[in-house]
Protein backbone atom coordinates (compact mmCIF):
# COMPACT_ATOMS: atom_id res chain seq x y z
CA UNK A 1 0.00 0.00 0.00
CA UNK A 2 1.55 3.25 -0.75
CA UNK A 3 0.18 6.78 0.02
CA UNK A 4 -0.22 9.97 -2.23
CA UNK A 5 -0.09 13.21 -1.87
CA UNK A 6 -1.14 16.04 -4.18
CA UNK A 7 0.88 19.02 -5.18
CA UNK A 8 -0.95 22.69 -5.81
CA UNK A 9 -0.80 21.68 -9.42
CA UNK A 10 -3.13 18.71 -8.68
CA UNK A 11 -0.58 15.85 -9.83
CA UNK A 12 0.50 13.60 -7.76
CA UNK A 13 2.97 11.40 -7.05
CA UNK A 14 3.41 7.94 -4.58
CA UNK A 15 5.33 7.73 -1.46
CA UNK A 16 6.68 4.52 -0.75
CA UNK A 17 5.57 2.72 2.68
CA UNK A 18 9.49 2.99 3.22
CA UNK A 19 9.53 7.13 2.75
CA UNK A 20 6.04 7.45 4.94
CA UNK A 21 7.58 5.27 7.53
CA UNK A 22 10.98 7.39 7.54
CA UNK A 23 8.78 10.56 8.23
CA UNK A 24 7.05 8.91 10.94
CA UNK A 25 10.34 8.16 12.75
CA UNK A 26 11.29 11.63 12.34
CA UNK A 27 8.45 13.06 13.96
CA UNK A 28 8.43 10.59 16.86
CA UNK A 29 12.27 11.62 17.46
CA UNK A 30 11.62 15.37 17.77
CA UNK A 31 8.37 14.40 19.66
CA UNK A 32 10.88 11.91 22.30
CA UNK A 33 13.46 15.08 21.77
CA UNK A 34 10.47 17.60 23.16
CA UNK A 35 8.84 15.39 25.89
CA UNK A 36 12.41 14.01 27.22
CA UNK A 37 11.39 15.51 30.84
CA UNK A 38 7.56 14.38 30.89
CA UNK A 39 7.13 11.73 33.07
CA UNK A 40 4.12 9.09 32.40
CA UNK A 41 2.26 7.62 35.13
CA UNK A 42 2.83 3.85 35.95
CA UNK A 43 0.75 2.13 33.46
CA UNK A 44 0.33 4.19 31.24
CA UNK A 45 1.28 2.63 27.98
CA UNK A 46 1.94 5.07 24.86
CA UNK A 47 1.23 3.83 20.95
CA UNK A 48 1.75 5.78 17.98
CA UNK A 49 -0.13 5.66 14.65
CA UNK A 50 0.70 7.14 11.01
CA UNK A 51 -1.61 7.64 7.36
CA UNK A 52 -0.86 4.02 7.01
CA UNK A 53 -2.78 2.73 10.44
CA UNK A 54 -6.17 1.72 10.34
CA UNK A 55 -8.28 4.69 11.52
CA UNK A 56 -5.62 6.98 10.83
CA UNK A 57 -5.97 7.29 7.02
CA UNK A 58 -6.69 10.67 6.82
CA UNK A 59 -3.28 11.85 8.55
CA UNK A 60 -0.82 13.50 6.36
CA UNK A 61 2.81 11.62 5.48
CA UNK A 62 4.70 12.33 8.55
CA UNK A 63 2.01 13.65 11.23
CA UNK A 64 1.75 11.40 13.73
CA UNK A 65 -0.96 10.53 16.18
CA UNK A 66 -0.20 9.39 19.84
CA UNK A 67 -2.73 7.30 22.11
CA UNK A 68 -1.99 7.19 25.87
CA UNK A 69 -3.83 4.60 27.68
CA UNK A 70 -3.89 5.22 31.50
CA UNK A 71 -4.36 2.32 33.90
CA UNK A 72 -8.03 2.74 33.84
CA UNK A 73 -8.13 1.92 30.56
CA UNK A 74 -9.10 5.54 29.48
CA UNK A 75 -7.40 6.33 25.86
CA UNK A 76 -6.13 10.27 25.49
CA UNK A 77 -5.09 10.88 21.98
CA UNK A 78 -2.97 13.54 20.24
CA UNK A 79 -1.69 14.44 17.32
CA UNK A 80 2.13 16.02 16.14
CA UNK A 81 2.82 17.43 12.68
CA UNK A 82 5.75 17.08 11.20
CA UNK A 83 7.74 19.53 13.20
CA UNK A 84 6.85 17.99 16.22
CA UNK A 85 4.03 20.74 17.07
CA UNK A 86 1.37 19.04 19.48
CA UNK A 87 -2.55 19.63 18.80
CA UNK A 88 -5.03 18.11 21.12
CA UNK A 89 -7.57 16.59 19.14
CA UNK A 90 -8.76 15.39 15.25
CA UNK A 91 -10.57 18.71 14.93
CA UNK A 92 -8.07 20.64 16.03
CA UNK A 93 -5.56 19.42 12.92
CA UNK A 94 -8.44 19.40 10.75
CA UNK A 95 -8.59 23.39 11.74
CA UNK A 96 -5.00 23.71 11.06
CA UNK A 97 -4.70 22.03 7.84
CA UNK A 98 -7.83 23.92 6.28
CA UNK A 99 -6.79 27.32 7.83
CA UNK A 100 -2.60 27.05 6.72
CA UNK A 101 -2.61 24.39 3.85
CA UNK A 102 -6.24 24.92 2.12
CA UNK A 103 -6.62 21.20 2.60
CA UNK A 104 -10.40 19.98 3.68
CA UNK A 105 -10.34 16.17 4.34
CA UNK A 106 -14.38 15.04 3.79
CA UNK A 107 -13.45 11.81 5.03
CA UNK A 108 -12.24 10.76 8.72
Amino acid sequence: MEGETRSSRGSSRKLSLEQIAAMTSATINKIHFSNARERLRNGTTVTYHDCTAAGYGWLLPGWVAEERRVQSGRIYRYYYDPNGSFYESQQKVLEFLEQFWGIIVLDT
